[in-house]
């Protein structure tokens, strides 16, 4: 009778250990796993820190606004657009703002305005430099 050719390495048990070579389809199959793994993972952390991001951005900017702010902005705007006592004492009055800019362009067509409105000379560069004090005299 003839032996039947057996298709497993020997093990030599001298060695202690196995010499054959490893089987290359399992180790590549768990590499593919762990990535694929890793990628989905990956894509649902990020799908959801978006979601709750523009939730709460959604929840931050679009809700209504708050009464108190209403409340201030109208008040605000009752002051901007009504006549009223700046100070008594004084004697100044608050004028709406439309008015105020009604008065301010009548002054200026009059060429009589409160404020600074001729033409000044720039100063150059070498006459600032000039003027500037060096740095080792004493400031007078």
């Amino acid at each position: 009778m003839s032996n039947p050719v057996s298709t497993k390495p020997a093990v030599n048990a001298e060695l202690g250990y196995d010499r054959s070579e490893p089987h290359i389809l399992p180790i590549i199959i768990n590499i593919v796993s762990i990535i694929l793994i890793l990628v989905v993972v990956i894509a649902g952390v990020t799908f959801y820190f978006n979601t709750y991001r523009d939730r709460i951005v959604e929840e931050t900017q679009l809700t209504p606004v708050s009464q108190d702010l209403l409340d201030l902005r109208s008040k605000e705007d009752q002051a901007l657009h009504s006549y009223g006592i700046a100070d008594k004492a004084a004697g100044t009055v608050r004028i709406p703002v439309a008015r105020a800019m009604e008065l301010v362009l009548a002054e200026a067509k009059e060429g009589k305005p409160k404020y600074p409105v001729a033409p000044y000379a720039v100063k150059k560069v070498e006459d600032a430099a000039a003027a500037a004090p060096a740095a080792g005299a004493p400031a007078k």
